[in-house]
């Protein structure tokens, strides 16, 4: 804006021709949106003079704020020039507007390049401390940078890696904007050049760049910078423009020119740039500028989280999910292989319990056990005699070397886990299997998860199994064929068992022998036997001399250096000693507890042939314990043509259970015992119960009165008290286990065959097997056949008699049988009236028979004789049926009238 005044020509004569120009202008301040506070640009007047006119001019503000705030102080610039004129001097007063601008300053932090990037918040300065560092080291001072350049406010940007510097000028008439900002450009350049400014975290310089456009300044969490940046554009721009007007941020590798879109008026294209702090530059400098009439805007390219292999193996499911899964497998092989084995051995040699340590079991029987009393094991007290042969014959068993498995039968509640436990007790190297707790696993995840804790096998990783099965699954419906990755339960569980195998093995001292037979492993046990004696002999006798000693000792050395020379043959032993304690001992503990069940099947199956490698190799012993006479049937198929170690227990003895009893109780404070014990019977956990009862206070009736309540409540439950869902599941009806009770109740074991062919039964003997199943019932064999019939625990007797002592239920029941077979007999008494009727229709009406004759032929007379004589016989029977029914039926009403 130009305001021109005319002056006489005599007046301009004395005096200097002048002209002043004077710049008055408001300021205007952008409000950060960085800062929580508005920040104003502040602009020093170089020389401030009065006026007699002045002009406020506003010019467009050129921040990054929308909101414009005007400054309470306002700067003049007052320049002076001549001017001349043919006819006369004019004085010019020119008005200057204040302009803005930014610099953006790159490699001023760390690039974010994620959410996990933790640079972001460890390297981040403050506010005042980013100011002062651009207006004392990145930017020139003031007084060297021209066009009266003052600093306004700094603008971070910590994700792209840099900051804005806003900055205003004075232009003057004789530059344009570009000529005066291309110089503020360069003046800031030359400084960060001559200076060297490193940043210490990548070690590259700070380069600074004139911004020319209006960038978008966002702190979205998705998009992070990227060597890579889309130019949107409306106008005409070719490949050459771009270049030149990209160049400078720095190294190009390509630029990509996207096509065009149909009736789409934004045209698109890529630069690739060698380094992303150049893409960041180019971004945060050129979004929105407009070149020769072209605005633009520049994003980051959001590229596809993969590459070229990545693409490769999606795209070949066939091919790369097996390898994925060889090189899934290769890692477990090499790496958790290894510690599953160290820490399933650490298991079966107790390497991690202080309880077995030596010296702490010599300090605790010397410190405590000198103090207190040791607990009498009530499996070695003296009355139990009928073990005492049972657990030597074990103990006899586990000297030699492994060859067959040793079966431990008996009722539940026999005692049979606690007798094995206390034989191997001072086994050294041993491994318990409690397959109660497998077979009750609800699913597959859950019984290989309780086996896995039971064996010490760690780490498991169950989840990886579901996580397989539904990649198996997916692959499948997207190629139609099946990957391989699902695990089956089987092959699971065989490769925990493989597993323990190999840890049983370097723990066993014959781990190496499969090729020996078992005489040739006899004679080193026996040899390693003789030679503990010999060595037990020499330490404690005291009249042992040294040289006995040191003659001995060479003697060893003489056989070792026999052994090493035996080294060298094939087939040859490599230890001269196996200790049989040490020979591991493998318990499977209830074993086939349960015949049905989802899994139950494999598993028992799974285990008995691991143990037949085990047992063939001569690696381990394997005793297995179990209440059902038929586990023998899997094992033999595991191991055929072998004779097992057999070992069935059985009830005690009165006698010995009297002693049993007063083993744990004072004799003298209870003298008269012998009733309740004989009909608790010689169940080892009944009589366990027993004493706690009596020890917590209760008398001795009241104790056998508790007990045989419950057993009654037992019989019921399990063999009457069940809906027709539940008959269905089970193998008998009420009425078969009604007769079988009374027959149990005399106090003889049962006939089995002849409750075999009762009418209820029908000849049918898989009543008898559930019936043994739930233990209401015991089966006693003889010569490999069912033989009798026992109750399933002595109490059981009692609680039969119990159970018929009530008048009301036994008149229900024999009611219940009497119908039935009352039906029975009908059912046969229809059926021989039907045949005699078709026997009738064979004789005419003239009395002769269709075979010819009058006569009645023998054939049809004898088989008439026997249809009568049945009638007969189901006659008496329903008569008699009847007879019981009616007398049930008195005695149910005569009950109901006493109530």
């Amino acid at each position: 804006m130009y305001r021109v005044t005319t002056r006489s020509s005599s007046a301009l004569l004395g005096i200097r021709r002048q002209q002043t120009i004077v710049a008055q202008t408001t300021l205007v301040a952008p409000s950060w949106s960085w800062s929580t506070t508005m920040r104003t640009l502040k602009a020093s007047p170089i020389a401030t003079t009065s006026t007699t006119a002045a002009t406020t001019i506003n010019t467009p503000r050129a921040s990054l704020s929308t909101q414009a705030i005007p400054l309470l102080r306002t700067t003049k610039v007052k320049t002076t020039a001549r001017k001349y004129t043919s006819q006369s001097a004019v004085q010019v007063e020119e008005e200057l507007p204040l302009q803005y601008g930014m610099l953006y300053f790159d490699n001023a932090y760390p690039l974010k390049m994620g959410w996990w990037d933790i640079r972001y918040s460890l390297l981040r300065p403050g506010w005042k401390q980013l100011e002062r560092k651009a207006k004392t080291e990145l930017v020139p001072p003031e007084n060297a940078m021209p066009f009266h350049f003052k600093i306004g406010g700094i603008e971070p940007r910590l994700k792209d890696g840099g900051m804005f510097v806003h900055f205003s000028y004075v232009r003057p008439s004789s530059y344009t904007t570009r000529e005066a900002l291309k110089e503020i450009e360069s003046r800031c350049e030359q400084h960060l050049i001559s200076h060297d400014h490193y940043m210490w975290f990548n070690f590259q310089k700070v380069r600074a760049f004139l911004v020319k456009g209006s960038p978008f300044l966002e702190d979205m969490a998705s998009r992070y910078p990227n060597s890579k940046i889309r130019i949107e554009y409306t106008g005409e721009l070719n490949v050459e423009a771009i270049y030149s007007l990209f160049r400078k941020y720095g190294k190009i590798v390509d630029i990509v020119m996207i096509p065009p879109v149909k009736d789409m008026p934004v045209k698109q294209a890529i630069v690739n740039y060698s380094f992303m702090r150049a893409a960041t530059s180019a971004k945060s400098c050129l979004h929105g500028a407009e070149i020769n009439g072209v605005k633009m805007s520049v994003t980051y390219e959001r590229t596809l989280q993969g590459n070229v292999i990545w693409t490769w193996l999606t795209n070949h499911p066939r091919l790369s999910v097996p390898f994925g899964g060889a090189i899934i497998a290769g890692v477990s092989l090499l790496i958790f292989d290894p510690i599953r084995e160290f820490s399933m051995h650490a298991k079966i040699t107790q390497l991690f319990n202080v309880n077995e340590y030596p010296i702490l079991k010599w300090l605790r029987k010397e410190t405590i056990g000198r103090l207190t009393r040791a607990p009498v094991d009530s499996l070695q007290a003296t009355g139990w005699r009928e073990r005492e042969h049972d657990e030597e014959k074990l103990r006899s068993w586990l000297r030699v070397p492994p060859e067959s498995f040793a079966i431990i039968y008996g009722p539940r509640g026999a005692g049979k886990t606690e007798m094995v436990d206390y034989v191997i007790r001072n086994k050294k190297n041993k491994v318990i299997i409690r397959c109660e707790e497998l077979a009750n696993a609800r699913s597959e995840g859950e019984l290989l998860t309780n086996l896995a804790k039971q064996i010490g096998y760690i780490p498991l990783f169950q989840f990886m199994s579901t996580i397989n099965n539904m990649l198996d699954m997916a692959i499948t419906a997207t190629t139609g064929q099946r990957a391989g990755l699902s695990a089956t339960f089987e092959g699971q569980l065989k490769k925990i068992l493989d597993t323990l195998t190999a840890a049983i093995q370097e723990a066993s001292p014959t781990r190496d022998m499969s090729n020996f037979s078992i005489e040739a492993i006899m004679k080193k046990i026996e040899a390693t036997l003789e030679e503990k004696a010999r060595r037990e002999e020499l330490a404690k006798g005291n009249s042992c001399s040294s040289s006995m000693l040191t003659q001995s000792l060479e003697s060893r050395h003489r056989e070792t250096k026999k052994l090493k020379k035996k080294k060298k043959k094939k087939n040859q032993e490599a230890a001269m000693w196996i200790d049989p304690d040490e020979i591991p001992v493998i318990v499977i503990d209830g074993y086939m507890s349960r015949e049905k069940g989802p899994h139950a099947k494999e598993l028992w199956t799974h285990l008995a042939d691991w143990a037949a490698v085990l047992v063939e190799n001569h690696i381990a012993h394997v005793v297995f314990i179990s209440n059902n006479v038929s586990a023998s049937k899997p094992l033999a198929k595991a191991l055929p043509n072998m004779t097992f170690e057999t070992i069935m227990l059985a009830d005690a003895t009165l006698e010995s259970s009297l002693e049993f009893v007063y083993k744990h109780l004072d004799s003298e404070e209870y003298p008269d015992l012998i009733q309740p014990i004989r009909t608790i019977g010689g169940r080892l956990t009944d009589l366990e119960l027993f004493v706690q009862k009596i020890k917590s206070g209760i008398t001795p009736e009241d104790a056998l009165h508790d007990i045989l309540s419950r057993a009654v409540v037992e019989v019921r439950k399990s063999a009457f008290d069940f809906d027709s869902t539940d008959g269905r599941t089970l193998g008998w009806t009420p009425m078969q286990f009604w007769v079988v009770m009374k027959q149990l109740v005399s106090g003889e074991p049962a006939n089995f065959n002849e409750l075999k062919i009762h009418p209820l039964f029908k000849n049918d003997e898989s009543p008898f097997g559930a019936m043994e199943q739930v233990e209401l019932i015991s089966i006693v064999h003889k010569n490999g056949r069912p033989f009798a019939l026992r109750p399933g625990k002595p109490i059981y007797r009692a609680a039969f008699q119990e159970i018929l002592s009530d008048a009301g239920f036994r008149a229900v029941m024999d009611l219940e049988a009497a119908n039935y077979l009352e039906k029975e007999e009908m059912v046969k008494v229809a059926k021989y009236e039907a045949e005699l009727k078709d026997l009738s229709s064979l004789l005419h009406k003239d009395g002769s028979w269709i075979f010819g004759g009058y006569k009645v032929p023998k054939e049809v007379d004898t088989r008439v004789k026997w249809l009568m004589k049945k009638l007969a016989e189901s006659h008496a029977k329903i008569e008699k049926y009847e007879h019981e029914a009616s007398e049930a039926k008195k005695a149910v009403a005569s009950l109901s009238l006493t109530v």
